[in-house]
């Protein structure tokens, strides 16, 4: 006998592989993680940005620009580092590259069904 077919609106379990994340891929998922937490802290800028000019009619300051700037080169450095560790990994051990960016997916797709917008 066979499990239940396994579909997109069927939600999988997703397993932390905590000896991948602690041990060979540890610099890659850190990365990861520095990669997500600067392009949300962008996009929230820009979300702050957008609202004070379409609820209020408040054009961003050069200040504020000079800001946003600064959180897209965060972001983009970060991009890099993420690239960087993630093809070091790769080279070192593809299966373990292969786990971590299938946690990664398993965990992006979890949240995205979750995501709340305002």
């Amino acid at each position: 006998m066979t499990g239940p077919a396994v579909n997109e609106e069927t939600p999988q379990e997703l397993n932390r592989p905590d000896e991948l994340l602690q041990g060979v891929g540890s610099l890659a998922w850190q990365a990861y993680n520095a990669m997500e937490t600067t392009k949300r802290r962008h996009f929230d800028f820009l979300e702050v940005l957008d609202n004070k000019k379409k609820n209020y009619n408040i054009d961003a300051t050069d200040k504020d620009g000079l800001l946003l700037a600064c959180l897209l080169r965060d972001h983009d450095e970060q991009v890099k580092r993420f690239t960087r560790e993630s093809l070091a990994l790769k080279d070192l051990d593809t299966i373990a590259h292969t786990r971590l960016f299938a946690y990664i997916g398993g965990v992006n797709h979890a949240t995205e069904e979750h995501r709340v917008t305002h």
